[in-house]
């Protein structure tokens, strides 16, 4: 008696294992149960969510920490839908991710049939690649290309449709040879032009985005803000990139109205864009007149804005255009490691220090502030010191945002997670299960106003099941109050934005998780700390 041979569902398996995919988030459906099967005879776990959308954002975010594309799946119509938030929110937020989900037979493609809607064509506007498993002999070079793909700056989502006949038909070839491009060296003559810039700037800046963090040139940027004495603001994305607490940096960039930060672009002269994309944000905040000159340090050309002329673009790794360019500029001075704060760092640059001073004076009063309801300020004040500096906070959508982008001090790239491609709602809870899977050593809080937070709340359900530890912190203001805001701005008014709330203590306790109710100022920094300490989910309203 001879084994049957292995199905196309066990390749694609066979070929994610190759692309050292360790954890496939999603919900199985009838037509990939031997996808889901073949997942669970692998070294691979599949982490069952309560939702589709879920999923994809807990894919999302551990793409995101860990630069390797994750994977989320679903079933064929309304499933592969559901996934569809999650992959626009990775691609408009430069983040790896592969969406795969079944599909009807391709002996029922052709025709109007039960649950079959054109999925790639849907997919394809928020990919990088959105293509149909036509034959199971495609399998392997599918594969290979979307990983490539989803990875390969600008990173992305890649979607993949499985046809149900094509799934469980048997295997042709085999995994291919996993390859990496090699990021290419700065060219000299570019150098030399972006040198001869920086020369005769009179006041330049940096402005580290998204790229900056993805590329790990934390290092670099912080040798060459020091070498040269150049200020350094991040994008919501790039918080981290450049300490906080540095004596050049200037926080971040991005706020809806002319914010602190705002004042060391309008003096400046010259802006050195590390890892910037236009998509965090609009360029005519920061060069309103478009008449500043650009120097653009990323993998791959800047978009074309009549506010983002760039002058001079370095194409290559980031961390050696960094090194390159400051060793062009002060050829006679070794780039130093980098200095840690102290009496031997370099002094601020002009203007900086009145910066970085209002935004903490700002922060110190809201952590004297004793309203009740809590001020913002407090909130973020006292989210800053319940985690520590290596610790994780995922900031959801909303008017927190806001708060927390501009006041909420941060050390170390990727531990301030902001989605501000897509600016999407609700990615915060399924996100903190994936950022839990990638850095199981760090402490994880949701920041989340009560507008999102009930839109993707049953994957706490999902965490307990883990047993995943992370707090959600829910800002409750009885309404979508980023929107009211707005309205109040722009027509003096607000309308149908507010909404009534569940008891947020009754509801966590529901599902076996833990809840906290705050009812005065001074019960949320110890109520954090306490939550924080707990080897379970928890709810602090």
């Amino acid at each position: 008696m001879t084994n049957s041979p292995a199905s196309t569902a066990a390749l694609i398996v066979s070929c994610l294992e190759n692309e050292g995919v360790t954890h496939v988030f999603g919900i199985p459906g009838e037509e990939n149960i031997r996808l889901v099967d073949a997942i669970s005879r692998s070294s691979i776990r599949y982490v069952l969510a309560r939702h589709e959308q879920g999923a994809s954002f807990m894919a999302e975010v551990y793409g995101r920490l860990t630069g390797r594309a994750g994977v989320c799946s679903a079933t064929l119509g309304p499933g592969a839908i559901n996934l569809l938030l999650g992959t626009a929110d990775a691609t408009t937020n430069s983040t790896p991710l592969i969406a795969l989900s079944a599909q009807v037979g391709m002996d029922r493609s052709f025709k109007e049939s039960h649950q079959g809607v054109d999925l790639v064509s849907m997919f394809a506007p928020v990919t990088k690649w959105s293509a149909l498993v036509a034959t199971p002999g495609a399998v392997p070079e599918m594969i290979r290309k979307a990983f490539k793909l989803a990875q390969t700056e600008r990173p992305g989502a890649v979607y993949l449709a499985i046809p149900e006949d094509v799934e469980e038909a048997p295997a042709q070839g085999e995994p291919l040879p996993v390859n990496v491009p090699r990021p290419d060296e700065p060219s000299r003559g570019q150098v030399e032009r972006a040198a001869a810039l920086l020369r005769t700037a009179a006041s330049p800046i940096v402005l580290a985005g998204h790229g900056a963090a993805r590329a790990g040139a934390g290092p670099a940027l912080r040798r060459f803000a020091e070498t040269l004495g150049i200020p350094v603001a991040t994008t919501f994305h790039g918080k981290g990139v450049f300490p906080d607490d540095h004596p050049l940096a200037l926080g971040a960039v991005g706020f809806m109205r002319h914010d602190y930060v705002n004042f060391g672009f309008d003096r400046a002269d010259l802006i050195i864009a590390v890892g910037y994309e236009l998509q965090e944000f609009d360029p005519a905040r920061i060069n309103p007149r478009g008449d500043k000159k650009i120097i653009h340090l990323h993998r791959f050309p800047a978009e074309v804005d009549a506010h983002y002329d760039v002058a001079v673009g370095l194409h290559s790794d980031i961390g050696r255009s960094l090194d390159a360019l400051a060793e062009a500029i002060t050829p006679s001075t070794p780039i130093a490691p980098a200095i840690p704060p102290g009496p031997e760092t370099p002094a601020a640059a002009p203007g900086g220090d009145r910066i970085r001073s209002l935004l903490a004076a700002e922060l110190a009063r809201g952590q004297r502030d004793v309203r009740f309801p809590l001020a913002p300020a407090r909130i973020v004040a006292d989210t800053r010191a319940a985690l520590r500096r290596e610790d994780i906070v995922l900031v959801d959508t909303g008017a927190l945002k806001m708060w927390m982008a501009r006041l909420y001090p941060t050390y170390a790239p990727n531990t301030c997670l902001i989605s501000n491609g897509l600016s999407t709602m609700g990615w915060t809870v399924p996100g903190a299960i994936g950022a839990k899977i990638a850095r199981p050593e760090a402490k994880v809080l949701v920041a989340t106003g009560d507008g999102s937070f009930l839109m993707n709340s049953q994957e706490i359900e999902t965490a307990l099941r883990l047993r995943l530890p992370f707090v959600i912190l829910v800002w409750v203001d009885d309404a979508y109050g980023l929107i009211s805001w707005k309205m109040d701005m722009e027509i003096g008014h607000d309308v149908d934005t507010r909404f009534g709330n569940p008891d947020f203590v009754a509801y966590a306790e529901s599902f076996g998780a833990k809840g906290y109710r705050i009812s005065s100022a001074d019960e949320l920094l110890p109520r954090l700390r306490a939550a924080l300490a707990d080897d379970t989910v928890s709810v602090v309203a």
